[in-house]
């Protein structure tokens, strides 16, 4: 009954040439998977399958990203490509693997020890609080850096440089101004 359903309204949903590709083949997807299968086959081809599950299986946090803003970057992935067929708690893994190590340190403090531990419901309720919780930003949970600024040879060489001369135009002009 549910696959009647989807299939009636299946054609709403699509635009352009999808909906002229459905009402071409309308006599050849009479079931819900048949159809599903010859969109699938048509509108994603092996190549690009292959290519958005590489990224969805191969995620990677970019260094300016904190992990809410990783997880909608995953995300994406995923939404291009929904048929994936990649268990959850693969994905769950791949985003955790796919974390820098300061990021992967929150979250096991997050989940109370090893976040790789938590089931895929709560480990994706996790997550999902973090997304919620915009003011979350890994950035306040680094500690700042210390040290001496070092300044470059050759700048420290041109200030004395500019000091030495100056001196020098100072004298000189006392001079001249001594002499009349």
């Amino acid at each position: 009954m549910a696959d009647a359903i989807r299939l009636y309204h299946f054609p709403f949903s699509l635009l352009g040439k999808a909906k002229q590709w459905f009402y071409a083949n309308k006599s050849e997807v009479t079931t819900w998977d048949k159809c599903a299968n010859a969109f699938l086959k048509k509108f994603f081809p092996a190549g690009k399958t292959s290519a958005l599950r590489r990224k969805i299986l191969s995620f990677h946090q970019q260094s300016d990203e904190t992990i809410p803003e990783a997880w909608e970057h995953l995300n994406e992935y995923i939404c291009a490509y929904p048929h994936h067929g990649i268990d959850e708690w693969l994905i769950i893994q791949g985003f955790y693997h796919g974390l820098t190590g300061m990021a992967c340190s929150h979250l096991d403090a997050l989940a109370g020890g090893a976040f790789l531990q938590k089931n895929v419901k709560d480990a994706k309720d996790l997550i999902k609080k973090m997304v919620i919780n915009q003011g979350w930003n890994e950035e306040r949970l680094q500690p700042k850096k210390r040290g001496v600024h070092a300044l470059n040879e050759v700048d420290m060489l041109s200030a004395k440089m500019n000091l030495l001369m100056k001196k020098i135009e100072e004298s000189s002009s006392k001079k001249r101004i001594e002499a009349i």
